[in-house]
């Protein structure tokens, strides 16, 4: 059965050509992952001992660091439209969970919220993404329970000071969301001062969370 697997897949690959998603590299039509074994090795998993927020007594974990091949592969993902990278991220996630299973020792999951307006221009929230095959390898409940009630500037553009000012107050509780004592995991795709996901987890810890627990796929600091 592999073999003839194999054989369709070659045929394909004639057809429909198989490209790494990282820089285009022409792939054998067996890579599953979709990326070259260079992008691959790009990849720097993160060592670091979680990071604990400025903003509210809560810890961010991040699976990878936010550096070389990583960033254009996001780059791709968020605004090239290249949304089967969602994936392998989910993966690398899922792969650092199992060294850190308290991660995943929550009652639901959530992610950080887009603006409705950025969530129209880009069609898709990227955290939302890569948190649905993690929920669903831990059978936990996906819900978003925030809402972004106002559009702010990219943080990317701002100096750490400014971006907490820019978010100040840009996020509530959704009034359908339950989250009543509830442990929380905030999934989003990259953290760089953690001044976003330190304002939703403030957010969720005033609306009644019992605890909230960050997780990212890249930190960049």
């Amino acid at each position: 059965m592999q073999a003839v697997k194999g054989i369709v897949k070659n045929f394909l690959n004639l057809i429909y050509p198989l490209h790494c998603l990282g820089c285009e590299t022409a792939l054998e039509a067996i890579n599953e992952l979709r990326l070259c074994g260079h992008c691959i090795a790009s990849i720097n998993r993160n060592a670091m001992p979680p990071f604990e927020l400025d903003s509210s007594p809560v810890l961010a974990y991040s699976a990878c660091l936010y550096d070389s091949g990583l960033k254009e592969l996001v780059h791709r993902f968020k605004y090239k439209g290249k949304t089967i990278l969602a994936k392998i991220f989910s993966k690398l996630m899922i792969d650092y969970i199992k060294d850190n299973p308290e991660i995943a020792d929550v009652d639901l999951v959530t992610v950080v919220p887009l603006h409705r307006e950025r969530l129209k221009a880009r069609e898709f929230n990227q955290s939302l993404m890569i948190a649905n095959p993690i929920s669903k390898e831990y059978s936990l409940m996906l819900t978003n329970t925030l809402e972004k009630t106002r559009k702010t500037r990219y943080q990317n553009e701002l100096l750490k000071g400014e971006r907490i000012k820019n978010l100040k107050s840009a996020f509530r509780v959704s009034p359908k969301a339950d989250i009543k004592d509830k442990r929380i995991l905030l999934i989003d795709d990259v953290m760089t001062t953690g001044s976003t996901l330190g304002e939703c987890a403030k957010t969720l810890l005033n609306g009644g969370a019992r605890c909230v627990t960050c997780f990212t796929l890249a930190r960049g600091i």
